[in-house]
């Protein structure tokens, strides 16, 4: 915050830092909460959740974090709610998260999403590159298709690599909720 950063991107929704809320308040900074299945280490161990139940789930989860964002002061103005693709979910559970992501929005905050590059993209592809997963830097279209798609379910904001190919990207899915272009 003192080298000028307005919002803290806490990707385990205030759960494993005891202190992370009442900096938040005291920061009066931004809030990013990202809903996180398990820590990193177990995240390939964690069993698959039932078809249909990851959306319920993340819904679940950050309603939690909402909860405890509140009951620590955080001004809920200041929280964008993040579904945490690839966080603690199997390559099969991003997708239906991606499809049903407006759901979220029931919530009451905006929702951030971030594909961008995401491996479960890479996985989606991998038949195309022999089998295997193209690298991260092969996965721009993908992440273009998948940003696009986000937007157009509900996504108030992007977390992005490529700015300027998503912010066409971005403008695109606009003019389609819109159903109009501005300047036509």
């Amino acid at each position: 915050m003192n080298a000028g950063a307005e919002i803290v991107n806490d990707i385990s929704a205030l759960s494993w830092d005891t202190q992370m809320a009442g900096t938040c308040v005291r920061l009066k900074c931004g809030v990013v909460l990202m809903h996180t299945r398990g820590r990193p280490a177990e995240w390939k161990r964690l069993p698959p959740l039932v078809p249909g139940e990851v959306v319920p789930v993340v819904k679940a989860g950050l309603a939690e974090s909402l909860r405890r964002a509140d009951e620590a002061a955080i001004e809920l103005d200041r929280v964008v709610i993040d579904p945490g693709y690839g966080f603690g979910k199997s390559f099969e559970e991003n997708y239906p998260v991606l499809a049903r992501q407006g759901e979220l929005r029931e919530l009451g905050r905006p929702v951030l999403a971030g594909v961008s590059r995401k491996s479960f993209l890479g996985r989606t592809l991998a038949d195309l590159y022999g089998g295997k997963d193209p690298p991260v830097s092969e996965r721009g279209n993908a992440t273009l298709a998948a940003t696009t798609a986000s937007i157009l379910a509900g996504a108030h904001i992007v977390r992005v690599h490529d700015v300027r190919a998503a912010v066409e990207a971005a403008r695109i899915a606009d003019a389609i909720l819109g159903g109009r272009v501005s300047g036509c």
